[in-house]
């Protein structure tokens, strides 16, 4: 398989899935498509695009050297957005979960990858009215991504208890810290990912997957780490979103920090325990 596992290592990404809401009632409001017409010359480091429902506006930074200059493109993305729906009468929250939303009330967004996961998932797409954070760390070996990938799946209960930020759902309190997380599990091939010997391994069960129909590319493997060859990043998937930008930037940077000692521990020929 072809990847971009070619350095620099150890760029950051941050992507941060948010709420458009009515200023008034704070429910969910169907407006990404006017947001995104409102913003094509936007001018702000970073992006802004959609997701699967009309209600979610996520934001992403460039390739980032560390978590301050990835702090600094987010806190821009997300006053421009802020800005944006103002202007709309529209305001911008985040969190793992809306408290009171109904998923019955969300549109899909208009185009082909969701229309194909509406099709092939139905109710369970459907109800994925949910909000995380995807960390992005760049590696510069396709193997040494593995090494990572597979160190990073004992960290992911750790990064979803200090991140759990969805106790509300439907206008219940769930008695969960992280709502959001079962909700995503009813999703085919989500969770903690298996093992993988090396890159070779990995791309081997990919192209299966693929001939047999089970899926179209690598992205629709939802785990809570993959690697992402097309960027070259591994790609860490397991986190609420964040009410507060300085808990999003922290604990992109605790993401940062474990991904480097996995590398070096690879680099340095560590051996990793066999866990399946």
């Amino acid at each position: 398989m072809e990847h971009r596992f070619t350095g620099p290592s150890y760029t950051l990404g941050i992507e941060e899935e948010l709420m458009i809401v009515d200023v008034e009632t704070l429910d969910l409001v169907n407006s990404i498509e006017g947001l995104l017409q409102d913003l094509v010359n936007s001018k702000t480091e970073g992006e802004v695009k959609p997701e699967l429902m009309e209600s979610v506006c996520e934001i992403a930074t460039d390739p980032c050297e560390n978590t301050g200059q990835a702090g600094r493109q987010l806190e821009g993305l997300r006053r421009e957005v802020q800005a944006a729906a103002t202007a709309r009468g529209l305001a911008i929250g985040a969190a793992g979960t809306h408290p009171f939303a109904m998923w019955e009330d969300q549109r899909i967004v208009s185009r082909p990858r969701y229309r194909d996961l509406i099709a092939g998932l139905q109710f369970v797409a459907r109800q994925e009215l949910i909000f995380g954070i995807h960390v992005h760390v760049g590696i510069d070996d396709p193997d040494k991504a593995i090494h990572v990938t597979n160190g990073m799946r004992v960290h992911l209960p750790v990064l979803l208890a200090l991140s759990a930020n969805s106790p509300f759902w439907r206008a219940h309190d769930t008695g969960l810290l992280s709502a959001r997380t079962p909700i995503f599990r009813a999703f085919p091939r989500v969770g903690i990912p298996p093992r993988y010997d090396d890159f070779e391994d990995w791309s081997r069960r990919i192209e299966f997957m693929e001939q047999s129909k089970v899926i179209a590319d690598y992205t629709y493997l939802w785990y809570d780490v993959r690697p992402h060859p097309r960027f070259g990043t591994v790609e860490i998937r397991v986190m609420d979103s964040q009410t507060r930008l300085e808990h999003t930037v922290g604990l992109a940077a605790l993401v940062h920090a474990m991904v480097k000692e996995l590398a070096e521990h690879f680099e340095s020929g560590e051996q990793l325990s066999r866990y399946p």
